[in-house]
């Protein structure tokens, strides 16, 4: 466990981040989509409360709380896949299609 408790640990964390971050936009440029400060921090906050709720159920489990780590990972995933689903149509606002019927499809 002391790897957790490392520096290197948290330095890798944030550069999964960062590497994360920048392909969220770089893939929502290549869709036409504008990717500005607002949407830059929403995708943040959301990856940040997923990452709380990880190191919920990680401490629960490290601290033998079997039962608060069900509950409150079956709560707070509950609370991130709704929560994810309301970003990713708010990180589509302004979504410039190329063609008609192009809902998905690659350019």
């Amino acid at each position: 466990m002391w790897f957790f408790t490392s520096g290197a640990f948290w330095f890798a964390e944030g550069i999964v981040f960062v590497l994360a971050i920048t392909g969220l936009k770089v893939w929502m440029e290549d869709r036409n989509t504008p990717f500005g400060l607002w949407k830059c921090l929403l995708a943040s906050l959301w990856m940040l409360m997923l990452g709380f709720t990880i190191a919920f159920i990680g401490t629960s489990v490290g601290e033998n709380e079997i039962v608060a780590a069900k509950k409150g990972g079956i709560i707070f995933s509950v609370i991130c896949f709704i929560t994810g689903v309301v970003v990713w149509r708010l990180l589509r606002i302004g979504r410039v299609k190329i063609a008609p019927g192009d809902e998905d499809e690659e350019v």
